[in-house]
């Protein structure tokens, strides 16, 4: 529990250093010498990183959720100055021996709440005690690999509540019915999202985040998707899901996921 508290604590404050204080000395206190970017808007490690944070002089992160699981570490939150327009979403560490020693995000422009309106970070922020981290993420992933690897969508009402399913997609509304007349329309329409794999899950209390990978219309996409449980059903959705290069593509040699 010290380490698991240690290193959600170390993220923590590496990530508030970097994002909102802008001190790039941040990356010698709390980062390995050989840090791997997965992030396609960053080249060259820790370089690349110093140079983003010093050519932005109006950065600024909001932090809304910490998820901590092993060696990884989940942040849910806000940019601010990093584009012309707010960028929300995830950024995901991993922690070896006390440094960060790789990185992977994914960032979708502010909108505006849903027809429900949900934002895309408003709802429950704290993980919880919870003793079923391991049957969430067992839970999470059956029902992730039926209904959207796999494409049953019409199974979604056998993981989650229902009607009192809430949703914080900017382009859905709440309820089970909502997502899955959602996801058709796409599929009927030739846009449909397309998930491949699941590379990481984050599994915190009541959260379970996914960090996936697919396509939408046949261009490479990076899914981040949280899901809230509550007695054994999936209840609510945050997500980030945003295009991204093809390895070879990419500003650095890492790979996207």
């Amino acid at each position: 529990m010290n380490q698991n508290r240690s290193s959600r604590d170390l993220v923590s404050r590496a990530h508030y250093e970097l994002f909102t204080d802008r001190d790039v000395g941040a990356l010698e206190r709390y980062f390995a010498p050989n840090f791997i970017e997965h992030s396609p808007l960053i080249k060259n490690g820790l370089a690349g990183l110093s140079e983003l944070v010093q050519s932005h002089p109006g950065l600024h992160h909001k932090t809304s959720r910490v998820l901590q699981d092993g060696d990884l570490v989940a942040i849910h939150g806000c940019f601010t100055g990093l584009d012309d327009q707010p960028l929300v979403g995830f950024d995901l560490y991993r922690v070896v021996d006390g440094l960060i020693v790789e990185h992977w995000d994914g960032l979708v422009p502010q909108s505006v709440p849903n027809a429900s309106g949900r934002t895309q970070l408003d709802g429950p922020t704290e993980a919880g005690n919870s003793c079923d981290r391991e049957k969430n993420r067992e839970l999470v992933v059956n029902f992730f690999t039926r209904t959207l690897i796999e494409g049953h969508y019409d199974e979604f009402g056998n993981y989650t509540n229902g009607e009192d399913f809430h949703q914080h997609s900017p382009d859905i509304s709440d309820g089970t019915d909502a997502v899955v007349a959602f996801l058709k329309q796409l599929r009927n329409e030739g846009r449909g999202l397309h998930y491949t794999k699941i590379h990481r899950t984050v599994a915190d209390g009541q959260f379970v985040l996914t960090h996936s990978e697919g396509s939408i219309a046949g261009a490479r996409h990076s899914y981040f998707e949280l899901w809230r449980v509550e007695n054994g059903k999936v209840v609510e959705l945050w997500d980030a899901i945003s295009p991204v290069p093809e390895d070879a593509q990419a500003l650095h040699r890492h790979g996207i996921f």
